[in-house]
């Protein structure tokens, strides 16, 4: 009986249909494995917000933010929210953090601790605040001006701090309309951050 195979044209159909699947597929997956992560840092946003409002409730205010931005200053921020009272369980990082190359996310990496949301608060520039930063009382009065007392940042898919600071930032975050939020209708992997303010989400759709 004589042995038949496939020929050389049924090899390249079968070759081009396997790609032109893997060409849809390929795409939908990284979108989905996208949407995922985007979910999953609102998801951990909002859970950080829900442990802030239960921390001003039972200390009338927000907790102060680290050092002017310095390395590992988030781990100060955050830190109040896990002892003595648990707020949270422990304190999730931003996946999108992780990925950016500046340096003190770099250094928070060598170290071997996680880069968390970027946080900043209004209490930390007042009267009785712990920011040494030499324009506190002016940074103070204008997130005041804007009804700011505290702002969470994820930098997004595009793994980049996008938020430009001062008036345009905190007018642009207030309006919830400003080119430096993230939305993904503008593309999963567009430019822009996922922002906390005052415990609401702002970006990412919503």
């Amino acid at each position: 009986m004589k042995k038949t195979g496939f020929t050389l044209i049924e090899l390249l159909i079968v070759v081009a249909i396997i790609g032109i699947l893997a060409a849809i597929a390929v795409p939908n997956f990284l979108n989905a494995q996208m949407r995922a992560k985007v979910a999953r840092v609102v998801s951990d946003m909002k859970a950080l917000g829900m442990a802030e409002e239960q921390y001003r409730l039972d200390r009338g205010q927000f907790t102060f933010d680290g050092d002017c931005g310095l390395d590992g200053a988030e781990y100060k921020s955050y830190y109040p929210l896990t002892t003595p009272i648990a707020y949270i369980s422990s304190v999730p990082s931003d996946s999108f953090s992780a990925l950016e190359p500046k340096f003190e996310n770099m250094q928070t990496i060598k170290k071997g601790l996680k880069p968390m949301f970027e946080y900043t608060s209004r209490v930390s520039f007042g009267p009785n605040g712990t920011s040494q930063c030499i324009n506190s009382t002016a940074v103070y009065n204008m997130l005041g001006a804007y009804g700011i007392e505290y702002i969470m940042t994820s930098l997004g898919p595009d793994a980049d701090q996008d938020y430009p600071w001062g008036t345009d930032g905190a007018q642009g975050l207030r309006d919830h309309k400003a080119g430096f939020i993230y939305e993904p209708s503008n593309g999963l992997t567009s430019n822009g951050n996922i922002f906390v303010l005052n415990s609401q989400i702002i970006g990412a759709g919503h």
